[in-house]
């Protein structure tokens, strides 16, 4: 009895042992290759976007040198005071020198020049 409930334990498995670890490993590679397809394309997109926040970077850092070079001018050179000053609209007082003896009417002057304005 023995040997006819071996004998139909083999005719009852139809398909061959190797055929099953051949299935398993398949989709074991399948399932890892899916993953690792996966975290490459997400690693691309952070790589693009890194590189494209680097770009930005650098063109902000340029942008802010350049204004505060126009700042450091402003401030210091006065030919771009008087461009930017008849620009806006700001005419500059004339340049008048007095002397010692006249400074009443030197008063008078600036006191009529800045009350006018």
């Amino acid at each position: 009895m023995r040997k006819q409930a071996a004998k139909n334990t083999k005719q009852t498995r139809k398909a061959p042992i190797w055929a099953a670890v051949v299935i398993v490993l398949g989709m074991t590679l399948m399932l890892g290759l899916t993953i690792n397809y996966r975290a490459y394309t997400t690693m691309s997109g952070e790589i693009r976007e890194n590189d494209q926040l680097s770009t930005q970077i650098q063109s902000l850092t340029d942008e802010n040198l350049q204004l505060q070079d126009e700042i450091h001018n402003l401030k210091t050179d006065p030919k771009v005071i008087e461009r930017e000053a008849k620009r806006l609209g700001m005419a500059l007082a004339p340049k008048k020198s007095f002397r010692a003896g006249e400074l009443n009417e030197a008063e008078k002057f600036v006191h009529r020049h800045t009350s006018s304005q």
